[in-house]
């Protein structure tokens, strides 16, 4: 008769973040008495998201409390944001404080599991135990969702399912959310229906709600919440739904009371607190609006969701309630907050002065501002979105800045010639500026010019010489960066490049950077899907090899 297994933690690379040395200490010991040979310390939240940016974690344990900039909360939800750890790792939140803010907030993010301070070796193992137990039968499910492959992720749930495992629920509920993500609603609603048949169990019921919701059937998903809310008065999720049910229904002033109502219970949450800041704006409630975005900006310091638009937005409640002085703040604060860091972000940061700074009557302050955007987006045109070379471009114009507007209108030309809304939106845009005709020749002429590129594109891959359509995509995805046409074709270029000569890492490097663009586009492609399987075989194939 063989040994029992000896259960270790051997392998496993773990991250413990505490801002006191001795927690790290006490925690390393524990772990290592465990096996564990691969662990790394963090002292705060910054720290933390730098050394998950650098490598794959399988365990992450995470003090709630880390000094006076980032804190747990706001460690996990750039973690979940930005997807630095996989669907297969574990996030436990550490904490000696059990307040209701603290509870409500981590809660957000759905961390693991937490862990009370003190606590001993042995309840730490009894719950990693479990916890790396439940992940290991996911572990088919989550490899498909870390690539994507959300289809075969819902055929591999619905095949454990028909096991009738022990973990039923777990698979149920990733059932539901496959199937929304897939935008199988009916699908998403019999899942969830099933456990609540059972259980009348919270995520059941909200995302039941949820998938009535995306049908449109708001009555019965108004009804769903609500009756969620009255047996389950924290579970803030719910007032989110409830709130967007409302504002879709043009109960606007019942969407603001919803919201206020989560953001009493859970102040922390930086997006619940601008949805109620748009919101009460959107009714004139410009009190209202002032305090949530004051919050917004006050939370999102240390956030991952910190907007330079929530800065201005801010500012132009001032200029709303005819407080030039407090808007003058705002704007300097942005300013500051803004001048360096992330390219996007300054560049974002440099729009909104442009546009305040019109609204103000400063055109000369707006000028000098209109040609620092241009040159940081010269240097980088992937760093401005379509909505803000929109503003910037009407900017331009009104500023007589015609060169730098037509240039912009390029711009988002060639990103999204063939959405037809976003062209449409350009068009309305142009003729409220005056250059309604010029721009439409204008439109027309960089819609042929990109059409073009794309054909010559097509035509050097179907004919064998995939080296010059591999170059010709990648110099167009270069300035097209939001074109969802043009960067599926530089991937397939580069994944039928692969397919005939065998993978290559710089190749497939390159052809997940595309798919990644057409993924945050976020408009459903099969040829994207289609792309994406065959890009994981190259994968596979490369690992094999």
């Amino acid at each position: 008769m063989s040994a029992p297994k000896i259960w270790t933690l051997q392998g496993k690379a773990i991250l413990a973040v505490d801002d006191f040395p001795g927690m790290r200490s006490m925690m390393r010991g524990m772990l290592s008495a465990y096996g564990a040979d691969d662990i790394t310390d963090a002292v705060n939240g910054e720290e933390a998201v730098r050394k998950m940016e650098q490598k794959t974690f399988d365990i992450v344990l995470c003090d709630y409390n880390l000094g006076e900039a980032k804190d747990g909360q706001q460690v996990l939800e750039e973690a979940k944001e930005r997807e630095l750890l996989p669907h297969s790792s574990i996030f436990i939140m550490t904490t000696a404080e059990n307040s209701m803010e603290m509870v409500m907030g981590a809660a957000e993010y759905q961390p693991d599991d937490y862990l009370s301070k003190p606590f001993t070796k042995q309840v730490l193992q009894t719950r990693l135990k479990r916890l790396l137990a439940r992940k290991s039968s996911l572990r088919k499910i989550a490899g498909a969702m870390q690539r994507r492959d959300y289809s075969s992720a819902l055929k591999l749930c619905e095949k454990q399912l028909a096991l009738q495992p022990g973990n039923r629920f777990e698979l149920l509920k990733l059932q539901g959310e496959l199937c929304i993500k897939l935008q199988k609603y009916d699908a998403a609603a019999a899942a969830y229906a099933e456990v609540m048949a059972e259980r009348e169990l919270p995520w059941a019921k909200l995302g039941y709600g949820e998938a009535l919701f995306l049908r449109q059937r708001y009555a019965e998903a108004e009804t769903t919440f609500k009756e969620l809310i009255k047996a389950n008065p924290n579970y803030v999720f719910a007032y989110d739904w409830l709130a967007k049910v409302y504002e879709r229904q043009g109960e606007t002033a019942l969407a603001q009371e919803t919201l206020t109502e989560a953001t009493q219970k859970s102040p922390k949450a930086v997006l619940r607190q601008r949805a109620l800041g748009q919101i009460a704006r959107q009714n004139d409630d410009l009190d209202s609006a002032e305090e949530a975005y004051r919050r917004v900006v006050r939370l999102g310091k240390h956030s991952c969701y910190k907007s330079p638009e929530d800065y201005a937005t801010l500012s132009r409640i001032h200029l709303q309630k005819d407080n030039r002085a407090e808007a003058a703040r705002a704007l300097a604060t942005m300013k500051k907050e803004f001048r360096g860091g992330r390219p996007g972000a300054r560049l974002q940061a440099l729009v909104q002065e442009v546009l305040l700074q019109q609204e103000m009557g400063h055109d000369g302050e707006a000028g000098k501002a209109v040609d620092e955007a241009m040159r940081l987006f010269r240097k980088d045109p992937a760093s401005l979105a379509t909505p803000l070379a929109m503003q910037l471009a009407q900017a331009c114009y009104a500023l007589g800045k015609k060169d730098e507007g037509d240039e912009l209108v390029r711009h988002i030309v060639r990103n999204n010639h063939d959405d037809a809304e976003v062209l449409a939106t350009l068009q309305g845009v142009m003729d409220a500026c005056g250059v309604g005709e010029a721009a439409s020749s204008l439109i027309a002429a960089t819609c042929d010019e990109v059409i073009a590129i794309n054909n010559r594109g097509v035509e050097l891959a179907t004919t064998g010489a995939l080296q010059d359509s591999i170059k010709l995509f990648a110099q167009a995805a270069e300035g097209m960066p939001e074109n969802l046409v043009i960067n599926l074709n530089a991937a397939q270029s580069l994944i039928m490049f692969m397919q005939k000569y065998g993978a290559v890492p710089e190749f497939l490097e390159q052809a997940q950077g595309y798919l990644l663009r057409a993924q945050a586009i976020d408009r459903p492609s099969a040829k994207q899907d289609k792309l994406q399987i065959a890009y994981y075989k190259l994968v596979t194939s490369l690992a094999a090899g």
